[in-house]
This record gives structure tokens, sequence and C-alpha cells, in this order.
């Protein structure tokens, strides 16, 4: 039966990169890093991997190769990777039963908080099987970078028209 998960684990990531084509196979620019593992709980990556300023929402992809009881988020921005971060409100991606996860995470309000300067926005990721088994615990934090909007190409029409008829 051991064998089984993992196998289970590597058809469920394959089910998932099929359904995130526009996803880079390493995640990258993103970083995962596992503080702890204990939960049957695999983060596949996020999409998208790098954002601008202004983006609205990423989505959270994972597996999970049991029932989690719970899965939470706590998005944060910094300015730089070393910087202090404040963590936000938690958005619950579950519980969840087995299998292949997406869960939408809202960044707008974060983001305005970088006001048009790059930096990072970060997931704290806590995931938890049976709660009643008090080692079934994963804590992952996922980092992708942001990057300032583009510049606006040209000046809308009003303003050009005003320069001309002064």
């Amino acid at each position: 039966m051991r064998t089984a998960k993992p196998m289970l684990a590597s058809a469920l990531l394959l089910a998932a990169l099929a359904a995130e084509t526009h996803a880079s196979l390493d995640g990258h620019p993103s970083v995962t890093q596992y503080l702890s593992n204990d939960a049957p709980f695999v983060v596949f990556g996020v999409t998208p991997t790098s954002l601008v300023a202004t983006s609205a929402s990423l989505t959270l992809s994972f597996v999970a190769t049991d029932p989690l009881d719970q899965v939470n988020v706590f998005p944060f921005v910094r300015r730089s990777p070393d910087g202090p971060a404040r963590i936000r409100s938690q958005v619950s991606c579950g519980p969840r039963d087995v299998g292949s996860w997406n869960c939408l995470i809202p960044v707008a309000d974060l983001l305005r908080e970088l006001k048009d300067s790059e930096g990072e926005l970060g997931l704290r990721i806590e995931a938890h099987g049976e709660l009643r088994q008090r080692g079934q615990h994963s804590t992952v934090i996922v980092t992708l970078p942001v990057r300032r909007a583009p510049a606006a190409r040209g000046q809308p029409l009003s303003t050009a028209h005003r320069k001309l008829s002064d």
C-alpha cells in the first residue's frame, strides 16, 4: 500500500500539470520552500509565477495524497526578499479530499501596498491532515517577484489634444 501513495501523487501531479499548461515546470521565478512537511500535502506551484503591481489574483495548485482537514493560506508582501512583512488575513483553501486542487488567492489589495515599487509576494501555507493527529502538519512558503506595471504607451487623446490647442 505504501507504493500506491507515491504513484497516486505522481499521477495527480501530472494531471495538475496538464490542467495548468501555462505554468513552468520548475515554477521559476517563484520559489517554494517547505518549512515542515508532515501532512499529506504537496504544493504543485502558483500561476502566474511572477506578478505585476496591477495583478488581481493568482492560483495555488496543490495535491492531497490523503484527505486534508485544513488548508489555509496567509498572503504577504514585502519590498525585498529579506525585508519585513505583515501577514494578512487567511484565505481558506480546504478541507480537501484526495486529489489535485486549485485555490484562487486575491492579491490586488496587497499589491497596492507596494505603491508602484517592485517587491515580493509571499504565501504562507498551513496544511493539516487529520486534526486529531498533531503530527500531520505542513508549512510551506511560496514567494514570487512583483514587477512594476508597464508604463502606458503614449498619452490619452484628451491630453495630446490640449497640448496642440495651447
